[in-house]
């Protein structure tokens, strides 16, 4: 009997699939391609494709002489994004009008926690561009929580940890901008159960009732964990439709030019350069961007002492390309360092799963064990 976790990541247009042991070994993969990508209701095709997917997972285990038991289901997703119940999305990468801006602005003089929430000006915007909509929908998810609704019928906000809250939403914060603090669903961490997989739901995928569910919340953090990403003076580039380079440090750090989260550790923190629309750009041009991004770390991390890595964890499509990464590790002057699974995101849903269902103690022994490397891309 093969144990594994079915790992799913909704990105801009596609969703991916994975059949992931505890181990690290990928039994299965896929990605389908998101129809109607720029649909104002996108969220509601999300269920459709991973229909599609599990019929090809049928087909593989039904190739399979050993037995493959799916012991948990975890997603994660692009963000930050907003999705009513009804599917209606606001985008991750849809800006407010300059008016809208200047509107949020004078309307959270009183709560400026709101100017630094990454989830706060997406509401806003949904209020504003869509007001009825708005103001019937009963709930208001944040990306990846749709599809664990349409899989569970339990409404949950995934919290990647305490510190997370400023980035999110708090009561006052909604009431600043007048949306019912009860259309936010609760905050549930990382490593918790969100619900179970439904009878209509396990029908329709083909898979058993009851499966548990759980999940990394966006994306980013599935690649941080997918990648390793989770002690001091590790590095890894994300890449996809945008490009973000990420080092984990020992304390908060503020600069010119890089944004600073909280890493999923607690006490730790993740500080990153980020290059939107990165995969519309020319290739060398990504890769000079890239190397920029790895200098100005290097230097923040001089400058507060902090080690700095000769290698940094590369996660998305690009690494795929032999000739491509070889230029970019000679160009960026690091080592580049590739997984078998060239989408981390899944791999860290993987952590996140076994870690919950006790298979692992912590996220850092699950992506020991679950993150493994295949290929080094030499610098010189």
């Amino acid at each position: 009997m093969i144990k594994t976790v079915l790992s799913l990541d909704i990105g801009t247009t596609s969703l991916k699939a994975g059949l992931i042991t505890a181990k690290g070994e990928v039994v299965f993969i896929c990605r389908k391609g998101i129809p109607e990508k720029d649909s104002r209701y996108v969220p509601q095709f999300w269920f459709n494709c991973l229909e599609a997917a599990c019929k090809k997972l049928q087909l593989k285990l039904n190739s399979m002489a050993e037995e493959v038991e799916i012991c948990g289901i975890s997603v994660s997703g692009n963000g930050p994004t907003v999705v009513t119940q009804e599917g209606l999305v606001y985008k991750w990468n849809e800006e407010l009008s300059d008016e809208l801006k200047q509107s949020f602005l004078e309307e959270n003089k009183a709560f400026p926690q709101n100017n630094i929430s990454l989830f706060m000006p997406k509401i806003y915007g949904l209020k504003k561009l869509f007001p009825k909509e708005a103001a019937e929908t009963k709930q208001i998810f944040s990306g990846p929580e749709y599809l664990i609704y349409q899989l569970t019928d339990k409404a949950v906000t995934i919290l990647p940890e305490k510190r997370y809250e400023t980035a999110y939403w708090c009561k006052e914060g909604l009431e600043a901008i007048g949306v019912p603090f009860e259309k936010l669903p609760e905050y549930k961490y990382i490593g918790e159960k969100f619900g179970e997989l439904t009878a209509d739901a396990a029908r329709r995928l083909g898979l058993k009732e009851g499966i548990p569910v759980f999940g990394a919340g966006p994306d980013f953090i599935a690649a941080l964990i997918g990648t390793g990403t989770l002690s001091p003076g590790a590095i890894c580039d994300r890449s996809g439709s945008s490009e973000g380079i990420n080092f984990c440090v020992p304390e908060f750090i503020k600069a010119d030019g890089i944004r600073t989260l909280p890493s999923v550790i607690p006490g730790l923190w993740n500080i990153s350069v980020l290059i939107p629309k990165s995969s519309c750009r020319k290739e060398e041009d990504r890769i000079l961007l890239v190397k920029e991004a790895i200098e100005k770390l290097r230097e923040i991390a001089s400058q507060n002492n902090f080690e700095f890595p000769d290698r940094m964890s590369v996660t998305g499509g690009q690494t795929r390309d032999f000739e491509f990464m070889k230029r970019k590790a000679r160009t960026v002057g690091i080592k580049l360092a590739v997984n078998r699974c060239h989408h981390c995101e899944l791999l860290g849903d993987a952590c996140v799963a076994f870690t919950a269902l006790g298979v692992y103690s912590s996220l850092v022994e699950a992506a020991k064990n679950i993150v493994r490397t295949q290929r080094i891309y030499e610098s010189l």
